[in-house]
């Protein structure tokens, strides 16, 4: 079991230098990358808020008519 572990302590290091020297030699298309996911990204998680956020003003909103209901105020009467 320890073996395991250690074995995969070393993997990780391994992994972590090579993906920094990657990260090094290929910075520019590093960079291209993140220009071309960044607003995609942004207009994804904006869209996705907007749903959210639409959402839940609706359900506050029909629990609001819920509430004041004709016959819950026919029951009050």
């Amino acid at each position: 079991m320890r073996v395991f572990n250690v074995l995969g302590i070393i993997i990780g290091v391994i992994v972590i230098v090579v993906g920094l020297i990657l990260l090094v030699t290929w910075w520019s298309m590093f960079v291209k990358g993140l220009m071309a996911t960044v607003p995609i990204l942004l207009v994804l998680i904006g869209a996705g808020a907007l749903v959210y956020f639409i959402s839940e003003v609706k359900s506050k909103l029909e629990m609001g008519k819920e509430k004041t209901s004709p016959a819950e105020e026919k029951k009050t009467e």
